[in-house]
């Protein structure tokens, strides 16, 4: 009888923990965002021109635009919570924000802690100096002051390829780093393609050097929410089709790639 009562109850436990692994399995961040009917993205409104505020203060960019195509083909509205880049991904994986639509560079490094999209962009990393400087190779700025904006691709992409006794120097976002390179407190920076082009739309004393590296960018979701990887992998290929995608980057970042990586 103690063997029987005791099958009983270990059925009802294996009965019990299935039910539990199928909510779970159904409850997820896209059913929350639809019934929500909102869908919070991180990003960064101080990195022009992929987050930042017109002159009525209202959010625009290319991540901006990206975002609201994204809550305009979920049917909910669009939260933005502004960041810096060093809480991108602390935002995302403490689930502060659904989604990081915020000039999101992937790497192998960054995908151990989080799921990425399919690219959304491609960059090229770029060195920015005075127009007059004689700077054409890595080794071209030993001895010299570099800035970029702490924890971006930047940053990794530099810090790795520099040539011993370049001087890097961080900043806390995109125009804290353009800002000393304006006044004089960097000899360089490294930026990416689209904000060359806004350096340059601003005044011609500067021009981009070379190119350091490329890097794609894609929108970053936690791990394990494949429902909304595989709906945003969907979105981007339909929005690349439409050709919404290509008129955004056009619109914000000045160029148009010609197809993006998809993994």
């Amino acid at each position: 009888m103690k063997h029987f009562i005791r099958g009983l109850v270990l059925a009802a436990a294996a009965t019990v923990a299935l039910t539990s692994a199928s909510v779970a399995q159904t409850t997820n961040t896209l059913d929350t965002i639809v019934q929500r009917g909102k869908v919070v993205v991180g990003i960064s409104l101080s990195t022009p021109p992929y987050g930042m505020t017109d002159a009525t203060m209202a959010p625009s960019g290319f991540d901006v635009a990206v975002a609201n195509l994204i809550a305009r083909d979920l049917g909910v509205q669009l939260e933005i919570v502004d960041q810096v880049s060093q809480a991108r991904i602390p935002n995302l994986t403490s689930g502060k924000v659904d989604i990081v639509v915020s000039s999101l560079g992937i790497t192998a490094e960054r995908a151990k802690t989080i799921l990425y999209s399919n690219a959304i962009y491609v960059d090229e990393q770029m060195v920015i100096a005075p127009t007059a400087a004689e700077i054409a190779k890595l080794e071209d700025l030993v001895g010299k002051r570099v800035g970029v904006t702490r924890a971006t691709t930047n940053d990794t992409i530099i810090t790795a390829k520099a040539v011993d006794g370049t001087n890097i120097q961080r900043f806390e976002d995109d125009a804290a780093t353009n800002q000393a390179l304006f006044t004089g407190q960097v000899d360089a920076i490294v930026s990416g393609v689209a904000a060359a082009n806004a350096i340059n739309a601003q005044t011609d004393q500067f021009q981009r050097k070379f190119a350091v590296r490329q890097s794609p960018m894609g929108i970053g979701l936690r791990h394990g929410d494949f429902d909304l990887h595989q709906w945003l992998n969907t979105e981007i290929m339909l929005l690349w089709n439409s050709g919404e995608l290509q008129a955004a980057q056009k619109q914000w970042l000045g160029v148009v790639n010609p197809d993006l990586p998809r993994f």
